[in-house]
């Protein structure tokens, strides 16, 4: 079976960009991040096995989808991913000759351990994803909630989620194996010893990964966005993230 992602594309000139998105919402929410690049860049942005342009793509597992997005831009040099989509980037950037990597609203570990205070527990975590198999749609309008919280414009965040949560929704195995991602994965030590600049873009607001989650001790250029929540990108200009992006090493 030939399970080449289908991707977007922004931009003719620059450096090749992977965009990777989160859970929950096919690439089409990062549409303004992915245009900010494609400014300067060339983005190629492949939707997730079981999202948006591969609704019909199945994925065997974590490793599997690495090489999924691997396959889809094999000469990417820049990778940036957001929340779910930064865990992807930071195992792609283990295996593939990127020379820069930026987290966007993410973070190496996203559920709490004995020496990770900054990670979702797992009451909480449980609380969210009851009844995922039942009703997606609500457990994906929970999440939108989540991503809204403490953001000075939460109204229109839960508007861009919600114009988009009906339209080509992601299937339902996906949404779960996204879930079991973020439980499972823990890409501290993977993070920690990847020899290429590391940039990082978190909302201060955020509440889906904490700000303290963020690899901000490690990234050569760290962004913090003030009133901004889990969708850092709606409210910053983007030109110094482009510019970090785009720079020569």
């Amino acid at each position: 079976m030939n399970d080449v992602l289908a991707a977007r594309h922004y931009g003719t000139q620059g450096p090749r960009v992977a965009l990777v998105h989160g859970w929950g919402w096919d690439g089409r929410l990062l549409a303004p991040l992915a245009q900010a690049l494609g400014a300067h860049c060339r983005v190629v942005q492949p939707d997730l096995p079981g999202y948006g342009l591969n609704v019909g793509q199945r994925c065997d597992g974590f490793d599997h989808g690495v090489d999924q997005l691997a396959r889809a831009v094999p000469d990417a040099e820049v990778l940036v991913g957001w929340s779910l989509g930064g865990l992807l980037a930071v195992a792609w950037a283990a295996r593939a000759p990127v020379r820069r990597l930026a987290l966007v609203g993410a973070s190496p570990r996203f559920m709490q351990a004995a020496d990770w205070p900054h990670g979702m527990t797992e009451e909480r975590f449980d609380a969210f994803a009851e009844g995922l198999e039942h009703d997606p749609r609500r457990t994906r309008t929970r999440f939108a909630a989540l991503a809204a919280l403490g953001d000075s414009d939460a109204r229109g965040v839960r508007g861009a989620m919600a114009a988009l949560m009906d339209d080509l929704p992601p299937a339902a195995p996906a949404l779960s194996q996204g879930l079991d991602w973020l439980r499972e994965q823990d890409l501290r030590d993977t993070l920690r010893s990847l020899p290429i600049p590391l940039c990082c873009l978190h909302g201060e607001q955020d509440h889906v990964v904490d700000m303290g989650a963020a690899a901000k001790e490690a990234a050569e250029r760290w962004i913090p966005v003030p009133g901004a929540a889990h969708l850092p990108w709606r409210h910053h200009e983007l030109s110094d993230l482009c510019a970090w992006v785009c720079a020569d090493d």
